[in-house]
This record gives structure tokens, C-alpha cells and sequence, in this order.
């Protein structure tokens, strides 16, 4: 049977504050419905194994999710690739 947790029992089980969980779930850190399920408004219930599984980096749902929803990032500006300015004074 799943294992489910709140936000306090969470936060005492991996030693994060509890403003932190918040905020983890604010930036999308924590998914509805594969990290947590909200069965009232006020109620937020963690689900371990899923944790579990993000805490070991090893949520390959999770990680589809964030390729398919991570804008294409247009790299030809990085410093890397950009011509670096020669200098003017010889030395």
C-alpha cells in the first residue's frame, strides 16, 4: 500500500522547512499529481515513493515532463561561442 505524507511529516522526514515544500510546489520542484495530490484545498498529501524517486534523481516521468515543457533555449549568444574582443594595448 502507497505511503502518503503531509507537508509536516515530509518536511520532518527529509529535513526541508516546510516553507521550503511550499515553495518546491509554487516552482513546479513537485508535480500534481505525481509528487502530491490535493484531495481538499487545504489538504496536501505527498506521495513517499515519488519522493523517494526525486530525491535519487531517478523520476524519469518527471523528467519527460520537463523536456517536453522546457523552451528550446537558443545557445549562439553564449560567451563560449561569441568572438572575444582582441585586446588594443600589446604588451
Amino acid at each position: 500500500m502507497e505511503e502518503y505524507l503531509t507537508v509536516k511529516e515530509l518536511s520532518d522526514r527529509i529535513k526541508l522547512a516546510r516553507q521550503t515544500i511550499y515553495n518546491m510546489i509554487h516552482k513546479k520542484d513537485f508535480v500534481l499529481n505525481i509528487h502530491y495530490h490535493k484531495p481538499k484545498p487545504k489538504i496536501i498529501l505527498f506521495k513517499w515513493s515519488a519522493i523517494e524517486k526525486w530525491l535519487e534523481g531517478s523520476d524519469p516521468e518527471l523528467n519527460d515532463l520537463i523536456t517536453s515543457h522546457t523552451p528550446n533555449i537558443d545557445n549562439s549568444h553564449s560567451v563560449s561561442q561569441q568572438k572575444k574582443p582582441k585586446s588594443s594595448i600589446n604588451i
